[in-house]
């Protein structure tokens, strides 16, 4: 085959595979005027500005690398514009030159057109993004490879059935649990962190589960109001009742919680079976919440044990259950904790009277399934189930320290109502980078919630043995 030939048919070859998309369209996309190697001779690469037309051949050049425009020439002082290929007359030289650069337009326009067009949507795309002063996702393919890889990650350490203390006392676990869990496998992980200390039993969710529909029957549906023996004064079995009022409330912009929505069934039948197994807890608002996100990442069974394992904590034993001391305790450490990071904030709060119980209690309730979007939800609860109550703390302060300025401009009501609905286009990388910067480690702040709690408990003796000391 003539070498001409050979140089066609191997950028035919090209141009098939850009059409097939076989990835051969990398090896096309050389720089403008750059020179390589085709069929042995050294050619210089066209512009990949090509010109759609017909293919007659005696449609007139338009400008480009190959066929620059006419020349201008000065005639008589007055500049004369040469007449183009078409109209005027070519010497045979002259035609085998055109028919030359024809046939190499011809082998070239497939490959060519697949480039231009490639190159011109990526240069409308950028335009696009720097008119919109929009940042185009170019770390999308790095990030998902870097979730995949996390992904196998997480299935390689959770196949080794680590207990609860190994995982929570490994830093490689911190780091994972950091840069966030992949949703694909994030119940395992978090029914993997939170353990089962108090060794529920598929049987013993199943016992509980019937008598919670049985008293629900009896509370609800019947709508009668069943008086409670002497010796179950104690139980708060009948808050039953708030269940049905706060299922269509968890989450309400999702709609899966609804009476027709497919997790409605399975959210109810957690919470009347906790109501059931700890008769002295019962329900109390926000549980809805908490056993809802539960149920978006696990089965229901799974999501039942993470609950009563989770509710079993101190700082959610002693909410749900309402002690109020060691409400009272948790509320001044995050007072002495909010003055020491944010002195000018915390000014600014005590000036307008705005008040941490304000909006703390729901903030620490439902670990902010409810104030903040989901996704960035889940990342808060990756981290408090591995750190624990320290986290919901320093998470606290850094969405404060996060609007800091804005808050600094507001008053009590604009204050509030960002703290209890903050700007849903929160960025999490941004609210991340804050809580990072509130250093605080679950040492210290144990030691801080043991000394106020000590000093919670003197109180409470000097109040009861006040009147006493008096009388005496």
């Amino acid at each position: 085959m003539p070498e001409g030939d050979t140089h066609v048919a191997k950028l035919d070859i090209k141009s098939q595979d850009v059409i097939e998309g076989n990835g051969a369209a990398e090896s096309t996309d050389f720089p403008a005027g750059e020179t390589r190697t085709v069929g042995g001779d050294q050619k210089v690469e066209e512009d990949t500005r090509i010109q759609l037309s017909s293919s007659d051949p005696t449609d007139k050049f338009r400008p480009s690398p190959l066929h620059p425009p006419p020349e201008t020439k000065s005639i008589g002082g007055t500049p004369q514009q040469e007449q183009s290929p078409s109209t005027t007359s070519i010497t045979p030289s002259a035609r085998g030159h055109k028919h030359s650069i024809l046939r190499e337009k011809r082998s070239w326009s497939v490959s060519n057109l697949a480039i231009a067009v490639s190159k011109s949507v990526s240069s409308m795309t950028k335009k696009f993004f720097r008119d919109s002063s929009a940042e185009p996702d170019i770390k999308a393919d790095e990030q998902e490879a870097e979730e995949v890889a996390r992904k196998n990650e997480w299935t390689k350490l959770l196949s080794k059935n680590y207990s609860h203390a190994k995982l929570v006392g490994w830093r490689h676990v911190n780091r994972l649990c950091w840069k966030g869990i992949p949703s694909s496998i994030r119940g395992k992980a978090w029914k993997a962190i939170i353990g089962d200390e108090l060794k529920i039993t598929p049987e013993l969710f199943g016992i509980n589960l019937k008598r919670g529909q049985k008293l629900w029957e009896e509370q609800v549906t019947s709508k009668k109001v069943m008086p409670l023996d002497r010796e179950d004064e104690m139980s708060r079995e009948d808050s039953m009742r708030i269940i049905q009022a706060d299922i269509p409330r968890t989450f309400p912009q999702l709609k899966f919680f609804h009476p027709e929505g497919p997790m409605h069934e399975p959210l109810l039948q957690i919470l009347q079976a906790y109501v059931c197994y700890r008769p002295d807890v019962g329900y109390v608002q926000g549980m809805s919440y908490l056993a809802a996100i539960l149920l978006l990442n696990m089965p229901t069974y799974d999501s039942f044990l993470c609950l009563a394992n989770l509710l079993n904590k101190d700082i959610y034993f002693a909410f749900f259950r309402m002690d109020v001391d060691k409400m009272k305790t948790h509320l001044r450490v995050y007072q002495a904790l909010f003055k020491e990071k944010l002195p000018v904030l915390y000014k600014h709060f005590e000036t307008v009277e705005l008040k941490p119980g304000m909006y703390l209690y729901e903030w620490l309730l439902t670990i902010y399934s409810r104030s903040l979007p989901i996704d960035l939800a889940h990342r808060i609860w990756d981290n408090f189930l591995y750190h624990g109550q320290v986290f919901l703390f320093r998470t606290a302060l850094g969405m404060l320290r996060l609007f800091e300025s804005k808050f600094l401009k507001m008053g009590f009501e604009g204050c509030l109502s960002m703290l209890n609905r903050p700007p849903e286009d929160i960025r999490g990388g941004d609210l991340f980078d804050n809580i990072y910067r509130i250093q605080l480690t679950s040492k210290r702040f144990d030691k801080m919630v043991a000394k106020f709690m000590e000093e919670e408990k003197r109180n409470t003796n000097k109040k009861i043995n006040g009147p006493l000391n008096g009388l005496a």
